[in-house]
């Protein structure tokens, strides 16, 4: 049975984009904890003016995470199953590994828009060092790769993944759809972004009030951006439909797309520190601001922690401003279409020329497109924006090393965007919290408040573990993904107070 996946294939054949396909990088529990060190201005940077420690040097931080809302893997046992190596028998082949079935991916199926994301970040090295009481400096360096799908509708993500059956003369989905000969395909506009970038920055806080019953502190963290690469795809919408088995009509189309070389993510050891050995296609500048409230009340000095010396703490801060401009091997491309119907055909010269590979296919498609659409290549560069977010914070010191802490954030880029977004989310952190051990239970509504989501975070001594989304998967058999982080980090505390002497 020959199998052509019309609408998609020459989507991405029009756009010269291949691709395999939650919430992006937020490291819940660790940027929330007072002994977070330099990891605490990746939520607010003036949260390190009262840094617990002297001196702090992170040696190696990674973090990996996939999400999708569209198709789960609901498989006949659970991941934890699948973890500790207790899948049943009916479940393995004959090498014991597991027999994975397509049958076992679900579709949500809610007509609303589907999201793809898709990360790996490092952070090497960091380091943060206090000058003084109230002022502390700090130096981070870390890489991040995403790849993002935003708003793709659902009968298009269905083609998608079901494709076009044209065994039996008409064409029509080989899944359980409806998409005819003569039936025009409208719903289709959606946002595709691939980034890989450095960010060094420098972290400066500072104490501008402190005194018996409040404190008051500010931050900054400018970044030099450093690009890798980048792709997107930004499809307003593309009116699409099929008289016949072989060829495709185009209506009002409105696509613009762009790239830098794509040989950049075929040896990811080149997105990390060989930066230094090649000529970098984009730089940008970015920045974090921030600022932080602290209350303690004299009634409570005996119920909370004295080396925190909070009761509650409040913080503003704007995370990710900035974009990165790339103008080294660029192609940067829009397509039109308004003037009526064009026809595309997928006969014999089409076939043979993809039979001749991959290279091959896309000049005649590329030639063949030219002759139907508006083609415009005039601009030479793209910028790609950095995920803008807004976060308000809250933590609550309940009792010595027991805490409560919060987070909203807000995405200020929406799925339009050319470059990476962070997807708005709240959370609730309890924690306890001391020099030697940390566990805290981040609970949150990610992808925008939509989806209950619970991670956890388990730090050592300099060791920590954690995770924004995994312990709900665990035990269930309908995962739509999940991530994960570790790493080392250690420091010098910073010297206790000396008590203040009484006064008779």
């Amino acid at each position: 049975m020959k199998k052509y996946k019309l609408l998609l294939k020459t989507l991405i054949i029009l756009l010269f984009f291949k691709s395999v396909n939650s919430q992006a990088q937020t490291f819940l529990g660790l940027q929330h904890s007072n002994m977070g060190g330099i990891h605490q201005a990746g939520l607010n940077p003036a949260n390190i003016a009262g840094a617990r420690h002297k001196l702090y040097i992170n040696g190696l931080t990674f973090g990996a995470g996939f999400n999708n809302d569209y198709l789960s893997l609901s498989m006949p046992f659970s991941v934890l199953n699948l973890i500790t190596g207790n899948v049943p028998n009916q479940y393995k082949n004959a090498n014991g590994g597991i027999k994975f079935e397509d049958a076992w991916f679900k579709e949500n199926l809610n007509g609303k828009n589907k999201n793809v994301n898709f990360y790996l970040q490092t952070r090497t090295p960091g380091v943060l060092y206090k000058i003084s009481k109230g002022l502390s400096v700090g130096f981070s360096y870390k890489n991040t790769l995403s790849f993002q799908v935003n708003d793709v509708s659902q009968p298009l993500a269905r083609l998608a993944r079901y494709g076009i059956d044209s065994s039996n003369g008409v064409v029509a989905f080989s899944g359980p759809n409806n998409f005819n000969v003569g039936q025009t395909f409208g719903d289709n506009s959606f946002g595709i972004n691939i980034n890989s970038f450095g960010e060094i920055g420098g972290t400066i806080a500072k104490t501008i009030i402190d005194n018996k019953r409040m404190v008051f502190k500010i931050g900054a963290t400018p970044k030099l951006l450093i690009g890798y690469g980048t792709g997107f795809i930004k499809n307003k919408g593309i009116l699409v439909r099929a008289p016949g088995t072989d060829s495709i009509i185009f209506g009002q189309t409105d696509i613009e797309y762009g790239y830098t070389d794509p040989s950049i993510y075929s040896n990811i050891s080149t997105i990390n520190l060989d930066f230094l050995k090649n000529k970098l296609l984009g730089m940008g500048f970015g920045y974090d601001l921030g600022a932080t409230y602290e209350h303690k009340p004299q009634i409570v000095e005996g119920l909370t922690s004295k080396k925190n010396n909070y009761l509650y703490r409040i913080g503003i801060s704007l995370l990710d401003a900035g974009n990165i401009k790339y103008s080294r091997n660029t192609k940067n491309t829009k397509i039109f279409n308004n003037s009526g119907e064009k026809l595309f055909k997928l006969d014999s010269t089409f076939a043979q020329a993809w039979s001749n590979g991959q290279e091959a296919g896309l000049r005649y498609t590329d030639s063949t497109l030219r002759t139907l659409f508006v083609i415009d290549t005039t601009s030479q560069s793209i910028v790609s924006k950095m995920p803008t977010t807004l976060n308000i914070q809250f933590d609550y010191n309940l009792f010595k090393w027991f805490y409560l802490g919060a987070n909203i954030s807000q995405d200020f880029r929406g799925k339009k965007s050319i470059g990476m977004r962070k997807a708005s989310y709240i959370t609730v952190i309890p924690r306890f919290e001391s020099k030697l051990i940390e566990f805290s239970l981040p609970m949150s509504l990610m992808n925008d408040y939509r989806n209950g989501r619970m991670g956890f975070y388990l730090r050592v001594g300099p060791v920590f573990i954690g995770s924004d989304n995994i312990i709900g998967q665990l035990r269930s058999n309908n995962y739509y993904g999940g991530d994960f982080y570790f790493g080392i980090s250690t420091g010098i505390p910073s010297k206790k107070k000396k008590k203040e002497p009484s006064v008779e």
